[in-house]
């Protein structure tokens, strides 16, 4: 049976409605009769800690933060609720319920993770056989999940609810329509796990009772998980799985066959927004052609694979710190990377592409002057470029390297003229900016090699994956999966 752990990465939520003008103030309240202003400092407060929460590849970090961001929303929503201000009513009543829906998205986000954690606790306990410790990691999950679920609503109806009507901030219109759907899809995610989750409490207390030879209670629980699991069929992120539990506790209802050991299961860690490689979907599933890749090397390899969006910049310390098992999602190999990890064999071949607005007439010799502001995606190999081509050699100063946390962001930054060109592979550069009011005004040779990073001691499963890449790149499928990405010849 598989069993998928599968932990989201919100950074959808990032984007906090703030007013426009000023940073934000991190001073504690004075004692006296409580102000606007003091208000204001902690909605800042909270708006920054959630950005750090986000901004983190840490669990621990995001954990920190978003309990941070909890406390500074709290005491924003105490503050405004005793302010007497007339002048700035319309101001605090958004704030009340802008704090409100963040204070229920931070425990919504805390219930998810603590749900995580007591999911992969249940997943080892049945690998070490011990039934009944599994059963109950399994259904304080399911708990976890349903009050994460219940919580993703509460926030999605209070930010529906949002006036921005004579306030200082800007029109939050456009930040609702866009947030309601996600929130709705995590909600719906959250409700999907917390019912595969039962559905393993119900599997664990049915092989308890095997084990005890205990048939009548095995059935009874069989029975009980196979409906849940029968529920999930037509999910798109556990409908596999489910069907796949279902069919085999069927199977062994019937005594026909034994129950199946445990295959491996690897954690890919991978950047969430780098189509066409790895991309998040609004729904909480993953997509692209390393996904598929994965998945289709897993399967031929007999093994099971999760997912886990990090932070690009923190993605090699992730994998150092065993919270993932590997690297697959368009990762070039460098000789400073080969210092810290073992790559695999490459699998596809890109070059850089330089980025401008629509109506920019820069050219590539603009951009070897040094005179331009170019956008990167942090620790990446486009970053790496501008600073051993340009910076090092003195032809740009350092200033004018603006790095991001990731390449959408670079681009939105670009569209608002905060930088006049980027640099970043080709293909997810094609990819962004093909709904975007920019072009690509040239290709850089940088000739760079894509491979599938593991921890060097990890020698066993750079070879697995090394195999598996050898029974892809000669299969069909690779052709085809090439051309369904837009990427023949690469």
């Amino acid at each position: 049976m598989n069993r998928p752990l599968v932990i989201l990465i919100l950074a959808s939520l990032l984007v906090i409605p703030a007013f426009a003008s000023g940073s934000p103030v991190l001073s504690a309240i004075s004692p006296g009769t409580p102000t606007y202003d003091q208000a204001l400092a902690h909605y800042d407060a909270g708006g920054l800690a959630w950005s750090r929460a986000w901004g983190a590849s840490e669990l621990g970090a995001i954990r920190e933060n978003l309990a941070q961001s909890k406390g500074a929303y709290t005491n924003c929503l105490s503050t405004a609720n005793a302010v007497n201000d007339p002048a700035n009513a319309a101001n605090l009543a958004l704030m009340r319920s802008i704090s409100t829906a963040y204070i229920d998205l931070a425990d919504a986000a805390l219930a998810m993770y603590d749900g995580a954690d007591d999911y992969a606790a249940g997943r080892a306990s049945m690998t070490a056989g011990s039934f009944t410790t599994a059963a109950g990691s399994f259904q304080s999950a399911g708990t976890r999940f349903e009050t994460s679920k219940t919580l993703f609503s509460k926030a999605t109806t209070m930010l529906q609810a949002v006036t921005y009507t004579g306030t200082s901030f800007g029109d939050g219109t456009a930040y609702t329509a866009a947030i309601v759907p996600i929130l709705n899809a995590k909600g719906t995610y959250m409700g999907e796990f917390a019912s595969y989750a039962r559905g393993w409490q119900h599997t664990a207390l049915a092989y308890g009772a095997s084990a005890g030879g205990d048939r009548a209670t095995f059935q009874s629980e069989a029975v009980q998980a196979m409906d849940l699991f029968a529920g999930l069929r037509t999910s798109g992120s556990f409908g596999v799985d489910a069907a796949a539990n279902h069919d085999v506790l069927a199977e062994l209802l019937d005594g026909t066959t034994p129950a199946p050991a445990p295959k491996a299961r690897y954690v890919i860690g991978i950047d969430a927004a780098y189509p066409p490689y790895t991309s998040l979907e609004q729904d909480g599933t993953f997509v692209g052609f390393d996904i598929d890749s994965a998945r289709w090397i897993a399967d031929r390899m007999g093994f099971e694979v999760e997912f886990q969006a990090v932070a690009w910049d923190g993605i090699i310390p992730a994998l150092q710190a065993k919270k993932i098992d590997m690297v697959y999602s368009g990762m070039t190999i460098t000789e400073e990377r080969r210092e810290q990890v073992a790559f695999s064999k490459p699998y596809l071949k890109i070059n850089q592409a330089v980025a401008v607005r629509s109506d920019s007439d820069l050219t590539f010799d603009d951009i070897m002057s040094g005179r331009v502001v170019i956008g990167t995606q942090r620790g990446t190999t486009g970053e790496m470029w501008v600073q051993d081509n340009l910076v090092a050699t003195g032809k740009m100063p350092a200033s004018n390297l603006k790095p991001f946390d990731n390449f959408p962001l670079a681009i939105t930054a670009l569209i608002n003229k905060q930088v006049d060109a980027t640099v970043y592979d080709k293909p997810p550069t094609v990819e962004i900016i093909g709904q975007q009011d920019a072009k690509i005004i040239y290709e850089i040779d940088t000739r760079e090699e894509y491979g599938i990073a593991v921890r060097k001691d990890d020698t066993a499963l750079l070879a697995t994956m090394n195999a598996g890449l050898d029974l892809l790149m000669n299969d069909p499928y690779w052709d085809q999966l090439k051309a369904r990405y837009g990427l023949v010849g690469t």
